[in-house]
């Protein structure tokens, strides 16, 4: 009976969720730049490439201000909530993780660490962004995404 239920409600959220269509964003093609604040002040950039519907991959690069930590080299991957939470243009939500090496004086050789951000798109090339995040190395920043 369990099963049937499960099956049932499984259905009834697939139908609802096919009624409500929207067009397809494009997330790939953005270079994002950030200030990062915090103990773990900082500038980094990445450049995103979409993988699939709501999915982008990017190579990541962080240069720190201060302390024992010089530079980070990885990646990340972020999901974009748009099309579950019927957003549409200018607004994009995205929750994600990023993981890296380290290099500098620090104990710590690699980080791991998950975020969460929005963007508002001034223009069809230009965003600002706000991003807040837990893990290893990362801080809570603004900045801006530039789509090509």
């Amino acid at each position: 009976m369990k099963n049937i239920f499960t099956l049932l409600l499984a259905a009834g959220l697939f139908f609802a969720l096919a009624g409500n269509t929207y067009a397809q964003e494009s997330y790939g093609g953005a270079l994002n730049a950030f200030v990062k604040f915090g103990d773990n002040a900082s500038l980094a950039a990445n450049y995103e490439f979409q993988v699939a519907p709501s999915i982008t991959v990017s190579p990541e690069a962080r240069v720190w201000f201060s302390g024992d930590n010089n530079l980070a080299l990885g990646g990340r991957a972020d999901y974009y909530f748009d099309s579950l939470f019927g957003l549409n243009e200018p607004w994009d939500i995205w929750a994600g993780v990023d993981a890296g090496f380290i290099t500098g004086d620090g104990d710590d050789d690699f980080s791991i660490n998950v975020h969460a951000g929005v963007e508002y798109k001034i223009t069809d090339f230009i965003g600002i962004i706000a991003e807040f995040g837990g893990g290893t190395t990362t801080a809570g920043g603004i900045g801006v995404g530039f789509h090509f």
